[in-house]
């Protein structure tokens, strides 16, 4: 190679960043739908039982929730009316204050459900049916809200993969001008291959290497960018340590370096031959 060395620096970054993009794409994908999840299954349900029913009644209605396949039985939890009295001075500060007053609470079953159960329709239909049971009065859960948030995290993916494609332009640009300017500074040297008969593979190889060289560079300034970005987002959202595995992040990893490889040398390669098709003059 000539002693003028093109800058290879801007196309690092920039297929860097595509990189980076590529991974927060598989990221919103691998955890978005997991930490959506991880909020439905922690709404309460709660299951308000009629008052005077025999222990033998709660015990076969304790028995009858924790027997349906969309329960998470360890979240299953039998609360009389005194503990939720007394959970209810509690919170008050002041004992006093339901001293005189009757208990009207109520015993109750507190529990959650599996993700995949947890639809508008789903718990229409199942509070419709346990609402029959005689030993119990009413069925009570929290607002479901995460409609919204499952429709933002998939509009999430889309920009950012749209913005990774853009970007993915950008960059095979700035390698096309890169290589370009490559075979400027050697066009002499390439000249004088072709004329002793050296093989495009040959003349080529050297430029695909720093190709597939430099994807490499930029697939670990990606990793590292998408480590950052683990890190605050287990800081900032405390859930998220639940459901991130070291495993993915690492899978992660060689993926973006592997495919930083594959965009720098077939990107090269394409470039590359592009210009070898043409004469050496036409590079002036």
């Amino acid at each position: 190679m000539a002693s003028s060395r093109p800058n290879y620096l801007s196309v690092i970054l920039s297929v860097a960043l595509v990189l980076l993009l590529i991974g927060i794409f598989v990221l919103t994908a691998a955890y978005g739908n997991r930490l959506v999840a991880l909020y439905k299954e922690k709404v309460d349900i709660w299951l308000e039982l009629k008052p005077d029913i025999a222990e033998s009644e709660v015990a076969r209605v304790v028995g009858n929730v924790r027997a349906q396949p969309f329960v998470k039985k360890e979240t299953l939890t039998f609360i009389t009316k005194e503990q939720a009295a007394a959970t209810m001075r509690k919170d008050l500060g002041d004992e006093s204050l339901l001293e005189d007053l009757p208990n009207l609470m109520r015993n109750v079953v507190r529990f959650n459900v599996k993700s995949a159960f947890l639809t508008s329709d789903s718990l229409a239909s199942w509070r419709a049916e346990i609402r029959q049971d005689t030993a119990v009065a009413d069925v009570f859960f929290e607002a479901i809200s995460l409609g919204n948030t499952e429709a933002n995290v998939q509009k999430m993916r889309f920009l950012v993969l749209g913005l990774a494609f853009l970007l993915i332009i950008g960059a095979i640009a700035l390698i096309h001008n890169t290589i370009r300017l490559a075979l400027y500074a050697n066009r002499f040297l390439i000249k004088n291959q072709q004329l002793v008969g050296a093989s495009w593979g040959f003349i080529s190889g050297p430029y695909i290497r720093r190709g597939i060289l430099n994807g490499v560079l930029s697939g670990v300034i990606a990793v590292l960018g998408v480590g950052v970005l683990v890190e605050l987002g287990l800081k900032a959202i405390p859930d998220f340590s639940s459901i991130h595995t070291p495993g993915t992040l690492v899978l992660l990893g060689i993926f973006l370096v592997v495919l930083g490889a594959i965009i720098g040398g077939l990107s090269s390669w394409l470039v590359v031959n592009k210009f070898l098709k043409m004469r050496i003059e036409e590079l002036y």
